[in-house]
């Protein structure tokens, strides 16, 4: 099932924990999350537990098994990869910059 709802505002640096101090200030309606696992906060409580209080928080699926932590352990993995990928590149491109210096001098 597929879902698309606008919102009017996404609070920016936002704390971790949602407060109810926060959720009146910028009237919230909603708060969701993803499917991944919800870590505590420092103080080991809930980070979410004001919106569940007030039946305001929602889980949400993407549909989609790939995150965030997923793509940083594919790009780590292939970091070497990546590095000589991209010195061949410049290195071809130093090339190319001096034989154009070489014909636009001779």
């Amino acid at each position: 099932m597929f879902y698309l709802q606008y919102v009017s505002e996404v609070v920016i640096g936002a704390p971790y924990a949602v407060t109810a101090d926060l959720m009146d200030h910028f009237k919230v309606d909603v708060v969701c999350h993803g499917q991944t696992p919800i870590m505590p906060d420092v103080d080991g409580a809930d980070p979410y537990a004001e919106p569940k209080k007030r039946n305001k928080f929602k889980l949400l699926d993407s549909g989609c098994e790939l995150t965030t932590q997923m793509i940083i352990e594919r790009i780590i993995s292939h970091r070497l990869t990546y590095e000589s990928r991209n010195k061949k590149k410049q290195d071809k491109e130093l090339k190319i910059l001096a034989m154009l210096e070489r014909e636009n001098s001779g």
